[in-house]
């Protein structure tokens, strides 16, 4: 869509009557006016590249285009080039509503140009027009709905009352304005009524979150579709979760916040406590914050849970707090007194995991595994994993061995029967050729016994035959 000039430019900024115009625009709808009217003539409007630009989605700025529209702040006109048929789209903008002269105007002076065929007027949608009067709805609504405020004027004897309004002044010789005054009409004033108790407040409707752009929304959705199912998260999205799940998406794609909702959902326990046997978890809402939320502890932007993003190698201040914290409190040197000790009594030895290498608590011995108790459990299961994977190997070598076995057997008797067979065939032919030639010998001696039988009955054909 190409922009043309409505009427000579008369403000470099939004005339008020516009801006003041509720009933007809919301502040997208005159944000969006403002930015077209910013533009030169001849600028090709795309919604989709103003939408990129500001942050907004296509279709918030579609519907607010419809409001422009169908307040006549935008006229659309349809025109039919001359030369080659074709249709195009026309822009004309507004910083008041058009009049019904200023658009026949206009579509007179568009018809009257060269290579013009037709000029028309294109309303707005239906879904325009239905929006529109849903949001001028909705403005007098709250309009009607909001209490007038009561100017209440307090009127002091001795003052008139212009001044009833204003504070004490001060006469030219310094004094107090009317303090005298005031003081003999506090003297002669009656006593005041006691004052009723106020009534009680209505409570305020909490106002709605704002919108979320499309991608915004896009985003929020996969990240939520990440929780796992045993959290047992409510239906409807509580605010404080949504804001914490924006808060991580600002400063993280959400391809990183899945994957660090997913890494601490096991590695900070909450898999385990959720197992039949475990100890729970006592908020599901307090849980997936935790499991979202930026982490706080590293001063490195980049990190993300000891592992630097860009890089990929581990956070050397993650690594070095992580030390500190294996390294515990420092010992009491020997002679000098702890609360708990007697003096000079060393401060008790501190068993350092094997696997990973975490302090056990103070004043408890070392088992004699040297694990902690996750690392523990993690053994055995790997223990227990790999028992069951061997089991399953075995049981898998077993099936194999007697799938080979059953198939060996069935080749074997596939080539007993295909010689049987053959040999079956072999003989069936060898009789045949037998039948055949005692059939063909049985030929031969009834020709020959008949070639006598004729030469003797017959003497004279001996002289003809070629036989003879």
């Amino acid at each position: 869509m190409r922009k043309r000039s409505g009427r000579p430019p008369r403000f470099a900024a939004v005339p008020n009557e516009t801006v003041d115009n509720a009933n007809s625009l919301d502040l997208e709808a005159l944000g969006l006016l403002t930015v077209v009217l910013r533009h030169r003539d001849g600028y090709e409007i795309t919604l989709p590249e103003i939408a990129e630009k500001y942050g907004y989605g296509r279709d918030g700025l579609a519907g607010a285009w419809g409001l422009l529209q169908v307040a006549r702040y935008i006229i659309k006109v349809k025109i039919q080039w001359a030369r080659d048929n074709q249709w195009a789209t026309e822009v004309v903008v507004y910083d008041t509503p058009a009049t019904d002269d200023e658009v026949q105007e206009l579509l007179a002076s568009i018809a009257g140009e060269d290579n013009v065929r037709i000029a028309k007027l294109e309303p707005p949608t239906k879904t325009a027009r239905e929006r529109a009067a849903k949001h001028a709805a909705k403005v007098e609504a709250k309009r009607k709905s909001k209490p007038e405020r009561r100017k209440v004027d307090f009127d002091v004897p001795g003052q008139s009352a212009g001044e009833s309004g204003r504070g004490r002044g001060r006469r030219d010789g310094g004094e107090d304005q009317g303090s005298g005054a005031a003081g003999a009409a506090a003297a002669a004033a009656p006593a005041k009524p006691p004052r009723k108790a106020p009534a009680p407040k209505k409570p305020k409707k909490q106002e709605p979150g704002r919108r979320l752009t499309q991608q915004e929304a896009a985003a929020v959705k996969l990240v939520e579709a990440a929780f796992p199912e045993e959290l047992q998260l409510p239906s409807y999205r509580p605010p404080v979760l949504r804001d914490a799940i924006l808060e991580a998406l600002s400063a993280r794609p959400p391809e990183v916040v899945v994957e660090r909702v997913k890494r601490r959902w096991w590695k900070h326990g909450y898999e385990e406590a959720v197992m039949p046997g475990g100890k729970g978890i006592g908020s599901a809402i307090g849980v997936a914050v935790a499991l979202v939320r930026p982490s706080m502890d590293c001063p490195d932007p980049m990190c993300e849970d000891g592992v630097v993003l860009d890089t990929g190698a581990p956070c050397r201040a993650c690594e070095q707090r992580k030390e500190d914290r294996r390294r515990g409190p420092v010992p009491t040197q020997r002679g000098e007194s702890d609360e708990g000790q007697g003096d000079g009594a060393p401060a008790p030895r501190r068993w350092k995991c094997r696997s990973c290498h975490t302090l056990g608590k103070s004043g408890l011995e070392a088992p004699e595994d040297g694990l902690c108790g996750p690392c523990r459990k993690e053994e055995q299961e790997a223990a227990t994993a790999v028992a069951a994977a061997r089991e399953r190997m075995a049981e898998a070598d077993a099936r194999r061995e007697q799938l080979a076995r059953e198939q060996w057997i069935e080749l074997v008797e596939d080539a007993y029967s295909e010689h049987a067979e053959r040999e079956r065939d072999a003989a069936e032919e060898r009789e045949r050729r037998e039948a055949e030639k005692q059939r063909k010998l049985r030929d031969a001696e009834e020709r020959r016994l008949i070639q006598e039988q004729i030469a003797r009955e017959n003497p004279e054909l001996l002289a003809y035959s070629q036989t003879a």
